[in-house]
């Protein structure tokens, strides 16, 4: 039996330390946001779909996908955003589903979904459980504004595109609290794994 776990959590939340950690138990990473550039690669019908919708303006001189370009273009407007979700989306979609497919073949024991809009997007549905990486609305801001070299009204801006964290966390089956030093992230994890025989 393959467990398929959902991982989520706010922007700059730590997502990626917990996924991180959970491959080095064994489990199988299928990470959206590699999928996501994947799909929208040179040459590839998404990014073509993406021209046809946006403009050549959104490539760079090579012509790849100039994600800060297109990035601006739609985090300030949401009519924008759900036209390049419209195209994405189903192509992410379908090569999630493909790879969770062949890692039942593969009867892998742990396969992980890391998703950064999971509830948005309803990838809850295809999971046994879903774990929420949470850190406190303030140090998450800190956060997107280091990471991302943002303002801090930019770094809002993007925090809002996702749903508010006490509605996230509240529809958490898990929750790990990543706001203290990274042991005790892993800590909370391991015991998780260990609760449900994954380790």
């Amino acid at each position: 039996m393959t467990y398929i776990l959902g991982l989520t959590g706010g922007i700059a939340s730590g997502k990626s330390t917990v996924s991180a950690y959970l491959a080095q138990n064994g489990a199988l990473i299928i990470d959206a946001d590699l999928i996501a550039r994947q799909v929208v690669a040179k040459r590839s019908s998404g990014l073509k779909q993406i021209v046809a919708k946006f403009g050549g303006e959104i490539l760079t001189a090579s012509g790849e996908l100039d994600r800060k370009k297109l990035g601006k273009l739609v985090f300030s407007n949401k009519e924008l955003l759900k036209a390049l979700t419209d195209i994405t989306g189903p192509l992410i979609r379908a090569e999630i589903l493909r790879e969770i497919e062949a890692a039942k073949k593969a009867q892998v024991k742990l396969v992980v979904l890391d998703i950064p809009l999971l509830f948005e997007t309803g990838y809850q549905t295809l999971c046994d459980k879903v774990m929420v990486v949470t850190i406190p609305s303030k140090l998450q801001l800190e956060r997107v504004m280091k990471r991302d070299n943002l303002s801090a009204a930019e770094a809002r801006k993007r925090i809002a595109n996702q749903l508010p964290a006490s509605k996230r966390n509240e529809l958490a089956d898990v929750l790990i609290d990543n706001s203290k030093s990274v042991a005790e992230t892993y800590q909370q994890v391991l015991k998780w794994l260990k609760i449900e025989a994954l380790c």
